[in-house]
This record gives structure tokens, C-alpha cells and sequence, in this order.
């Protein structure tokens, strides 16, 4: 029951987040007149977008919904969200010269690792079961 609360909190939470981050790029269109409150928010919101933070965020609750949830959908949904998030962010280390640059993947790769090796134990733990 506990994993159940953690589970559903974290799924509003980024849901909350990345609803957020859209509404704000859309109601901050340039020549569409910002509001001083999107405008101040602007360097703040930036630093915290999907594509950086947002990510690992997505990430973990990608890991706790492999973890936790007994539905396939959602664990499927939120794996591929997360995919597509750690896909958009390789095409952007891509364009980094530096190799010290590079770390940022590096929190991709062991969240990526970690859901398949909970993929891979959810589905050897199933087939015991039977």
C-alpha cells in the first residue's frame, strides 16, 4: 500500500512537471507578449528543464513504475517517455566538445541499465510464479 501512494504521488508529480514546463514554453512564445511572470521565471524554468533535471526525474519515476506497478501499460508508457527523453538528450551531448561533458549521459546509462535489469527480474520472477 505504501509503494502504491509513492507510485501514484511521483506519476502527478512529473505529470505536474512536464505540463508545467509545456505550459510555460507556450505561454512564453517570443512576439506574443511574456508577462513579467513568465519572464522572471524564465532563467529559473531553464535550468530545469526536461532535457537536464526533468529527465533523471522521469527517469526514477520510470524505475519506480517498473518497480512498483502491476500494469503493463504504465510501465510501458513511462519507459518509452523515458526513452525518448534520454534520446533527445544523446542528439544534444552530441554537439559537446569536451569529454568531461559527456557525464551528463552517464546518469542516462545506469537509469537505463537499472530498468533492464528490473525488466529482465520483473519477467524471471513472473515466469517462476507460474
Amino acid at each position: 500500500m505504501k509503494h502504491r501512494k509513492i507510485l501514484i504521488m511521483s506519476n502527478i508529480a512529473i505529470i505536474a512537471y512536464y505540463a508545467t514546463f509545456l505550459l510555460w514554453a507556450e505561454l512564453s512564445q517570443p512576439g506574443e507578449g511574456e508577462t513579467v511572470v513568465m519572464h522572471a521565471y524564465s532563467g529559473f524554468l531553464a535550468l530545469i528543464n526536461p532535457f537536464t533535471i526533468g529527465a533523471y526525474l522521469l527517469g526514477i519515476v520510470a524505475l519506480l513504475n517498473l518497480k512498483y506497478c502491476r500494469r503493463k501499460a504504465y510501465r510501458i508508457i513511462f519507459f518509452l517517455l523515458y526513452c525518448i527523453v534520454a534520446a533527445c538528450t544523446l542528439v544534444a551531448v552530441m554537439g559537446m566538445t569536451h569529454w568531461w561533458e559527456l557525464l551528463m549521459y552517464v546518469p542516462h546509462l545506469i537509469i537505463l541499465v537499472l530498468a533492464m535489469i528490473l525488466l529482465v527480474s520483473h519477467r524471471i520472477g513472473s515466469k517462476v510464479k507460474s
